[in-house]
């Protein structure tokens, strides 16, 4: 799923920085607890969704977020999905 991403709060420093907003992210749901974000400078972060809240435009996860096997960081993030309009 392709779409913007804006950093409501991390709990500690971290790849992704509070109040930024991050264009052209992916979220690939790979399978039932890990997934990947992936910025649009190449780089993955994992992360586990704890909570997903869908709002008119956007989800809003409550997630702990890592980079490989480091210890997890609490994230709550917005994910504004690219939404391709029909021609139909």
């Amino acid at each position: 799923m392709k779409g913007n991403l804006k950093v409501v709060e991390v709990s500690k420093s971290f790849l992704l920085k509070a109040k930024r907003t991050y264009k052209k992210v992916n979220i690939h749901f790979r399978d039932y607890d890990s997934h990947t974000l992936k910025l649009s400078n190449g780089k993955e972060i994992i992360i586990c969704i704890q909570a997903m809240s869908i709002e008119a435009d956007s989800l809003l996860l409550e997630a702990e977020g890592r980079i490989k096997e480091e210890v997890p960081i609490l994230l709550t993030l917005r994910f504004y999905p690219q939404i391709e309009k029909s021609t139909d």
